[in-house]
């Protein structure tokens, strides 16, 4: 009988907070409402989730508070950097570590644990930061979009933030060759971002975003919105059904939207105009799906644990 594959959910918190430019006195209502709406989900479907938060965030004392009441429910809580800057790879190594560090510090404070897995904004990789995971004996990485599917996600997404500071960043890119050479399956790599088996001691695993091969648009939540729920829908089927490697990254921006704030700002926030009925509907369909393939949903470090086993 053949072994069924276990699965993960990844959360990626790119908060309304970040996307706001981090206002005073702003309570980020994804961390409030917005996550409950998805707790009601998920604790239907009994699934608990791999949480990647932007350690600025946390400075808030009510988010620091949420965040350990979700890591005590048995969520893992992992680093997405300090303040969320999209062209992080390609920032000098000082400015890399601290971004990394201080979420790292902030997260053990807040759960008293140690994060064990890392996403790097927009998916923006490079050897420094690598390197640093691995000084930290990080587990896992999942900053890799291994598809040319990259450019049309940079394009769309940059051309989103016309106008906002953040355009700059986004276009500050310089990591193509990794995401377009390395493996579609996880893997090891050492510091230099090369394949390593031999070293344990300094190497990470790689869990690249999921998808059919460099010629297709890997799946996440966002193909949804930007292809149309029916492809979607038939793309998620195919990944559950296949019995191969799969985790599903989602964002706050799937199920929040602009009902959910009482003030006006420049959002920059794609599919952020979409009623919450709507987004709910669709929250419940996909995690439906996942509950009825029958396979297995761990965290992401239970994952990384898994596919490490197999490949060593």
């Amino acid at each position: 009988m053949t072994k069924i594959e276990p699965i993960s959910i990844s959360l990626n918190f790119d908060s309304i907070n970040e996307s706001l430019g981090f206002p005073k006195k702003f309570k980020d209502p994804s961390y409030f409402k917005g996550f409950d709406r998805v707790i009601d989900v998920i604790n239907k479907h009994n699934i608990k989730i791999s949480i990647f938060v932007i350690g600025k965030d946390l400075k808030n004392k009510e988010i620091f508070s949420r965040v350990r009441d979700w890591s005590s429910a048995g969520h893992e809580i992992g680093n997405h950097s300090w303040s969320h800057l999209h062209n992080l790879g390609s920032l000098n190594v000082n400015k890399i570590n601290e971004e990394i560090f201080k979420t790292h510090e902030i997260i053990y404070k807040c759960t008293k644990k140690e994060p064990k897995g890392f996403i790097s904004p927009s998916w923006n990789i490079s050897k420094k930061i690598i390197s640093k995971l691995i000084d930290l004996n990080y587990a896992y990485d999942h900053s890799i979009f291994p598809s040319f599917g990259l450019f049309l996600f940079y394009i769309v997404n940059a051309f989103n933030h016309i106008g906002s500071e953040r355009f700059l960043r986004m276009i500050d890119r310089k990591d193509w060759i990794h995401h377009f050479l390395l493996s579609t399956k996880p893997f090891f790599v050492n510091k230099s971002l090369k394949k390593n088996t031999k070293n344990k001691d300094k190497q990470i695993l790689i869990m690249p975003l999921p998808t059919k091969s460099k010629l297709h648009i890997p799946l996440w939540y966002t193909v949804g919105f930007v292809f149309g729920w029916k492809f979607f829908f038939k793309s998620l089927k195919n990944f559950l059904n296949n019995n191969k490697y799969f985790y599903l990254l989602f964002h706050p921006a799937d199920f929040t939207s602009n009902q959910d704030i009482s003030f006006k700002h420049k959002n920059y926030l794609q599919r952020f105009n979409i009623p919450l009925d709507e987004k709910i509907k669709n929250l419940k369909k996909v995690f439906e799906m996942i509950s009825e393939s029958k396979r297995k949903c761990l965290k992401m470090y239970e994952l990384a644990d898994y596919y490490k086993k197999k490949i060593i």
